[in-house]
């Protein structure tokens, strides 16, 4: 499989699932030339979460995870002391392979992740995103989210990516969606998401 350069923006616990859409204020002098070079190398970048409780005196940089989202920067907003406001679009997953640079920032090649779509139409598939839009819109509903959202969650089917939208709207732990975020086969993915929304609607 070939590989593929990005710059790599790491962001404690925040996940960018194919599919969904990521707004986020570039601020830090290191992450403004990040952004830089993402918008003169094809608008490209990937968001590599890592855990709220990293100790900074245990390393100078955040331990991240080897699989993550990458996507696309579709809207910049420059401000005029040099900070941005940008929104990602989430276009797949990719493996870290080897950095070519970590200083100002990181610079990694990759491997995108090709997400095994062919079984969407599977009767199997079929139920268990039924089975997930229901329990989703339920503790959505349970947590007052705003009812535009709603509203989308009844066009699921039509989504490229159902269960990685079902997955970045919800709180659970940063290992299981690591997993989730992780997982190719989108059958093995939604098998996956059942059982922690099924758990999620017991704690309502």
């Amino acid at each position: 499989m070939s590989t593929f350069t990005l710059p790599i923006f790491p962001l404690p616990e925040v996940f960018l699932f194919p599919g969904t859409f990521l707004p986020l204020h570039i601020f830090e002098p290191r992450y403004r030339l990040m952004l830089d070079f993402c918008l003169e190398n094809g608008n490209e970048m990937a968001i590599a979460p890592y855990k709220k409780d990293w100790n900074y005196l245990e390393s100078s940089s955040p331990p991240i995870e080897s699989v993550f989202g990458w996507g696309h920067v579709i809207q910049k907003e420059g401000l005029p002391d040099g900070r941005s406001n940008i929104i990602l679009e989430g276009m797949g997953t990719a493996k870290l392979v080897s950095y070519e640079s970590t200083e100002p920032f990181r610079i990694a090649q990759v491997e995108k992740i090709q997400q095994e779509l062919n079984r969407k139409d599977d009767p199997d598939f079929q139920n268990l995103v039924e089975e997930l839009l229901v329990l989703t819109k339920r503790i959505l509903l349970s947590e007052g989210a705003e009812e535009n959202l709603i509203m989308k969650m009844n066009h699921i089917t039509k989504h490229p990516f159902p269960i990685d939208f079902i997955a970045s709207l919800l709180n659970y732990e940063f290992s299981a969606k690591q997993d989730i975020l992780a997982t190719a086969n989108i059958i093995e993915k939604a098998n996956k998401l059942i059982q922690i929304v099924r758990s999620l609607n017991m704690r309502e």
